[in-house]
């Protein structure tokens, strides 16, 4: 008797355990959420975002040189207009591509038309040939406005040369002032003309050459007019003197 008994407690044991078990077993799952793994972008929308972000900074540039030109106070009418003229097209084909690239079936389709935005050259030829036209065009301005300067300060050193003052210095001055802005025009008036017909199928020949020798010319006649131009405030500052002389 008493092995049957302990036999039945031994039964019951077991049952309660397996039935609190299976109740604990049900309210774990019924509580608790299985998170699923964000699903990841398929490798060609990657792509296409890449692409798409490739365009967006190419545009941001074109955008920035498009601004440079319209705000340019020296830059010439007609070169003015041939660089917004190319500008704009370059803008209208990466907004093309970027069409396309939406429309791309195949990651070989997308990786082609990535590479023809890197065949536009915006950073290579467009963004460097903007600049120096700006800059090839604002020095031969500047020079202007430094011979009109010259032709002034040669009226004073005339008049004070007849009142008797000795402006010899002031000669001289003069004739260093009048070669440096000479000198600083004649290299960058052609740099414009030379750089501005460029474009991506010109990289890196001729592009590269051509555009490095724009800006070695471009920094040689900034430093000559800068030199000129400081001349010609020492002309100022003699003939102040010979008037406080006096």
């Amino acid at each position: 008797m008493k092995t049957m008994r302990n036999g039945i407690v031994l039964g019951i044991v077991l049952a309660l355990s397996v039935g609190t078990t299976a109740v604990m077993a049900q309210e774990t799952t019924s509580e608790t959420t299985v998170a699923t793994p964000a699903a990841r972008p398929r490798p060609i929308e990657e792509l296409k975002a890449r692409a798409h972000q490739l365009i967006d900074r190419q545009l941001a540039v074109v955008d920035r040189l498009q601004a440079s030109v319209e705000n340019s106070r020296f830059i010439t009418e007609g070169h003015a207009g041939r660089l917004q003229g190319d500008l704009a097209a370059t803008a209208a084909t990466l907004r093309h591509i970027s069409a396309q690239v939406d429309d791309a079936a195949t990651l070989e389709e997308v990786w082609e038309l990535i590479r023809d935005v890197h065949a536009l050259q915006v950073g290579n030829v467009i963004a460097p040939k903007t600049r120096q036209v700006i800059a090839s065009d604002s020095l031969v301005a500047i020079g202007g406005k430094l011979d009109r300067f010259a032709e002034r300060l040669g009226e004073l050193l005339t008049r004070a040369e007849e009142n008797g003052f000795d402006v010899s210095e002031g000669w001289a001055l003069l004739e260093e002032m009048e070669a440096n802005f000479a000198t600083g025009v004649a290299l960058a008036d052609p740099v414009a003309e030379a750089v501005i017909g460029l474009d991506g199928g010109d990289w890196p020949d001729p592009a590269q050459g051509l555009l490095a020798d724009g800006r070695r010319d471009l920094h040689a006649a900034g430093i000559d007019l800068r030199e000129a131009f400081a001349a010609g405030r020492q002309i100022v500052q003699l003939l102040r003197s010979l008037v406080a002389s006096v």
